[in-house]
């Protein structure tokens, strides 16, 4: 994509992009973070197994897992159509709809290991805004996935398109191997999310096509 092409992409529908962003950020953080708060059900911790003992713990990896927020807009803003925006929503909708009833009459936590000091304030923000709980299904791991399949879809054509899917699923993949280094979640937790985040994608946007202008090499 040239530049001019980008910034028309990110202009198409813009008003409706700004609203769905606004929404769908207000709306499912706002659930979460007060599933967190209030659970009313026993919570389950989660241990993990061996793999997972074996990962060892690197709070460096914060900067990798908090880049989550650095790739979910890419996908939405690059969209033309209103087919593919609200496809993405309803997408949205799904996996944070599915892994909610489960924080909801489920709810788990993955243990934090004890005792550490970290100097890093990104991590110490982090693990002050997000408690324990809300750990499987993963839903950090469920919404790379996600926007990492819409990417695919969206870089599809075009001379450095295939050089940037590759980029965005190794972005992707190293945002979910982030939640284990950073003790938020156990493999068992990333798994269930990741298979979220594709059903997610496969049910409400793998049907959405770009209009045929769109996929002209720029």
């Amino acid at each position: 994509m040239s530049a001019d092409e980008i910034v028309a992409r990110i202009r198409s529908n813009l008003e409706l992009k700004v609203v769905l962003s606004v929404a769908l950020t207000v709306g499912v953080w706002g659930l979460y973070l007060s599933l967190q708060r209030h659970p009313l059900f026993p919570v389950t911790p989660l241990e993990g197994g061996w793999m997972d003992r074996s990962i060892p713990f690197l709070p460096g990896a914060v900067y990798l897992y908090e880049s989550i927020w650095l790739l979910m807009p890419i996908a939405p803003w690059l969209m033309k159509s209103r087919e593919e925006l609200y496809g993405y929503s309803k997408g949205i909708a799904l996996v944070a709809a599915a892994s909610f009833a489960v924080f909801f009459f489920y709810p788990t936590s993955c243990p934090r290991p004890k005792g550490f000091q970290t100097g890093s304030l990104l991590y110490g923000a982090l693990i002050q805004i997000d408690s324990e709980l809300n750990a499987w299904p993963s839903l950090h791991a469920a919404f790379a996935v996600f926007h990492g399949a819409c990417c695919q879809a969206v870089f599809s054509a075009g001379r450095w398109c295939g050089t940037i899917r590759w980029v965005v699923w190794i972005w992707a993949f190293g945002i979910v191997v982030s939640t284990l280094l950073t003790k938020q979640h156990v493999l068992f937790d990333a798994l269930a999310g990741a298979t979220l985040g594709f059903v997610g994608y496969a049910l409400c946007c793998r049907s959405t096509k770009p209009a045929a202008e769109d996929m002209k090499e720029a």
